[in-house]
């Protein structure tokens, strides 16, 4: 069913869950999984500091034994990153955590898993 996972990973305590739900359904259907990172700010200190948010994630899935199909670390919006990159490498499932924004909040700040769920093409899981 799920051949290449994306995890959208920030370093946050929702991201290193969304982690480990990505690690277990990799587990049982042998995917591999995509780790991408953005980088709202194209600093050059902002993409070195997504790099090892990101190095950390892919530590993590190694770790137990599987494979990282890539590290992608992108600067820009971070539901248009993620999306771009899931339909450039034709993931099937797309695995991120979510902060648990307030209403309030969602509507101030919004919120990227809700801009990939609405947008995605893929089935999208949200870990809390």
């Amino acid at each position: 069913m799920y051949k290449k996972i994306l995890v959208a990973y920030d370093g946050s305590d929702h991201a290193k869950k969304a982690v480990e739900h990505a690690v277990a359904l990799a587990k049982v259907f042998g995917a591999s999984i995509h780790i991408i990172t953005v980088a709202t700010d194209p600093s050059q200190i902002s993409l070195e500091k997504a790099g090892r948010i990101a190095g950390e994630a892919a530590k993590a899935v190694q770790s137990q034994g599987l494979q990282v199909g890539e590290v992608a670390v992108r600067s820009g919006t971070p539901a248009d990153e993620i999306l771009n990159y899931a339909e450039e490498k034709e993931v099937d499932l797309i695995v991120m955590g979510s902060r648990g924004l307030s209403a309030l909040q969602r509507l101030v700040l919004g919120s990227v898993s809700q801009a990939v769920v609405s947008r995605a093409r893929v089935p999208v899981l949200v870990v809390r």
